[in-house]
Protein backbone atom coordinates (compact mmCIF):
# COMPACT_ATOMS: atom_id res chain seq x y z
CA UNK A 1 0.00 0.00 0.00
CA UNK A 2 0.97 3.28 -1.00
CA UNK A 3 1.77 6.28 1.29
CA UNK A 4 0.42 9.54 -0.06
CA UNK A 5 2.96 12.11 -0.84
CA UNK A 6 3.42 15.13 1.62
CA UNK A 7 1.32 17.39 -0.04
CA UNK A 8 -1.08 15.54 -0.71
CA UNK A 9 -1.41 14.24 2.77
CA UNK A 10 -1.54 18.35 3.73
CA UNK A 11 -4.28 19.30 1.29
CA UNK A 12 -6.14 15.99 2.58
CA UNK A 13 -5.44 17.32 6.61
CA UNK A 14 -6.40 20.95 5.43
CA UNK A 15 -9.67 19.65 4.18
CA UNK A 16 -10.75 17.92 6.96
CA UNK A 17 -10.20 20.35 9.60
CA UNK A 18 -11.84 22.35 7.46
CA UNK A 19 -14.87 19.95 7.72
CA UNK A 20 -14.49 19.04 11.61
CA UNK A 21 -14.38 23.32 12.40
CA UNK A 22 -17.33 23.94 9.90
CA UNK A 23 -19.43 21.03 12.08
CA UNK A 24 -17.92 22.17 15.74
CA UNK A 25 -19.13 25.62 14.66
CA UNK A 26 -22.56 24.08 14.08
CA UNK A 27 -22.68 22.47 17.60
CA UNK A 28 -21.26 24.74 19.55
CA UNK A 29 -24.09 27.30 18.55
CA UNK A 30 -26.15 26.22 21.26
CA UNK A 31 -23.47 27.30 24.09
CA UNK A 32 -23.51 30.97 22.50
CA UNK A 33 -19.99 31.02 19.84
CA UNK A 34 -20.37 32.52 16.34
CA UNK A 35 -17.60 31.17 14.64
CA UNK A 36 -16.83 32.78 11.04
CA UNK A 37 -16.18 29.84 8.88
CA UNK A 38 -15.74 32.37 5.44
CA UNK A 39 -13.01 34.25 7.22
CA UNK A 40 -10.99 31.26 6.76
CA UNK A 41 -10.56 31.84 3.04
CA UNK A 42 -9.28 35.52 3.78
CA UNK A 43 -5.08 36.14 2.84
CA UNK A 44 -4.44 34.92 6.50
CA UNK A 45 -6.79 32.04 7.19
CA UNK A 46 -7.92 32.87 10.39
CA UNK A 47 -11.30 32.24 11.96
CA UNK A 48 -12.98 35.06 13.51
CA UNK A 49 -14.89 33.45 17.09
CA UNK A 50 -17.21 35.60 19.16
CA UNK A 51 -17.93 34.11 22.77
CA UNK A 52 -19.28 36.20 26.12
CA UNK A 53 -18.89 39.31 24.64
CA UNK A 54 -15.04 37.88 23.32
CA UNK A 55 -13.70 38.26 20.02
CA UNK A 56 -10.74 35.96 18.84
CA UNK A 57 -8.73 34.96 15.60
CA UNK A 58 -7.34 32.19 15.30
CA UNK A 59 -5.75 29.83 12.87
CA UNK A 60 -7.35 26.65 11.91
CA UNK A 61 -5.70 24.22 14.35
CA UNK A 62 -6.57 26.41 17.49
CA UNK A 63 -9.70 27.45 16.04
CA UNK A 64 -10.55 23.30 16.12
CA UNK A 65 -9.18 22.86 19.53
CA UNK A 66 -11.14 26.11 21.06
CA UNK A 67 -14.50 24.87 19.46
CA UNK A 68 -13.32 21.03 20.73
CA UNK A 69 -13.25 22.51 24.09
CA UNK A 70 -16.59 24.48 24.07
CA UNK A 71 -18.31 22.05 23.04
CA UNK A 72 -16.92 18.89 25.48
CA UNK A 73 -17.50 21.59 27.96
CA UNK A 74 -21.56 21.67 26.93
CA UNK A 75 -21.94 17.76 27.05
CA UNK A 76 -20.18 17.61 30.47
CA UNK A 77 -22.46 19.79 32.04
Amino acid sequence: MSQPSVPQLSTTFDEWIKEQILQLSVDALSAGVLTCTACSQSTNGEYVIEYQGETFRYLPERTYAFLKFVSEGLNKA
